[in-house]
């Protein structure tokens, strides 16, 4: 029986084990926390996300855990529409896109998990490319070895480091704010409020809950007292400033936007990086998770015919265009966020359809699985 560890448990990390755990591996996956600790937040997972848990067998469980969002509305701080999206219309499918808690598609995709061992408080420390195996070294002290490793470790993953040296990450922003409210009773979809002192996103998660995703605009890499960040968005139209009368910021989570630059290969040999470890890049797109979880399909189909030890090279031909396509126009996506709010809302109402539907109509073709 050959034998894969999948290093992290997260979207990738877990997807990539449901797909491959009735396949006749021996598969364990090794955590760095001691217990599941899931990001509170929610989640935009646009239509090729969703087919690819349809894929797995797992899109009508996430369905009713969260919330089918059918457009895309762009406001201005008066509320006054900006751009109307139909996302039936763009993915050219019913249903296409879903907001969702975090925890609540972690759990859909741990639940199931019955063949696999899970090694919590673990990383990897060091491993060694065999002519047919790789040996690796865990921080627990134990050494093990296997056919295949996946690095599923996120954006800063050990695993890259230390098949691929170090790095460095592009810093994209600073200072981002993401929380959970409850969902306001008129936001029944995707809805951005935006003006020149930056965006307020909304998209809700489930029937009670909406998931916000705040980037206020500055000069270079500038950050704010946590709790004045928010102060210019009191001045937008209902309901934001109710969100934020209530509003915690110890209760939101904060981080910087970081991109990986494009890698030659996702790993090497027998060594194969998947999700943000691969291909990491801030949110314009909102393709983190969809990417990770196609990664995961992908993968388990090439393990079946194709030699382990240049899988590799193998899985990087096979997903570089699409990634290579998103990361570009997230990168042009990057580059009109931050234009003057003039001008973005000016581009939004002339083009903004058209450039939409030009995005996301490469992938909004299903892969060959």
């Amino acid at each position: 029986m050959k034998k894969i560890v999948i290093v992290g448990g997260g979207i990738a990390g877990l997807a990539t084990a449901r797909v491959l755990q009735n396949q006749g591996y021996y598969i364990k996956i090794i955590e760095k926390q001691p217990e599941w600790q899931i990001s509170g937040t929610g989640l935009y997972l646009p239509s090729n996300g969703v087919v690819a848990l349809d894929k797995i067998g797992l899109a009508a469980t996430a369905r009713e855990k969260g919330f089918i969002i059918d457009y895309r509305n762009i406001k201005n701080a008066k509320a006054e529409a900006i751009l109307d999206l139909d996302l039936e219309k763009i993915w050219e499918r019913e249903k296409p896109c879903l907001g969702i808690k975090r925890k609540a598609l972690h759990d859909i995709l741990i639940d199931g998990l019955n063949t696999i061992d899970i090694s919590f408080n673990t990383t990897i420390k060091n491993l060694k490319a065999n002519p047919n195996s790789v040996a690796i070294e865990l921080s627990n002290g134990s050494k093990e070895e296997y056919d295949l490793v996946i690095g599923a470790d996120g954006l800063y993953s050990k695993t890259r480091n230390l098949v691929l040296g170090d790095i460095p990450l592009r810093k994209v922003t600073t200072q981002v704010c993401r929380f959970i409210i409850k969902k306001p009773k008129d936001i029944n979809s995707w809805t951005l409020f935006i003006s020149s002192v930056g965006q307020f996103l909304i998209i809700p998660v489930d029937k009670n809950s909406a998931y916000c995703y705040v980037n206020r605009k500055t000069k270079g890499f500038k950050t704010y007292d946590k709790r004045q960040y928010m102060e210019p968005f009191k001045k937008f139209a209902s309901p934001v400033p109710e969100i934020l009368n209530e509003w915690n910021p110890d209760d939101a989570y904060w981080n910087d936007l970081e991109e990986l630059p494009k890698l030659p290969v996702m790993g090497s040999s027998r060594v194969v990086l998947i999700g943000d470890a691969a291909h990491g890049m801030p949110p314009f797109m909102a393709q983190g998770g969809a990417l990770a979880l196609e990664d995961a399909i992908v993968l388990s189909g090439l393990l079946k015919n194709n030699d382990w030890n240049t899988m590799a090279s193998t899985f990087s031909k096979n997903r570089s265009n699409r990634i290579d396509w998103t990361r570009a126009r997230n990168q042009k996506r990057e580059k009109l966020s931050k234009l003057p709010y003039w001008i973005a809302k000016l581009g939004l109402k002339k083009v903004g359809e058209k450039n939409w539907t030009e995005d996301y109509k490469p992938l909004a073709k299903i892969p060959n699985w």
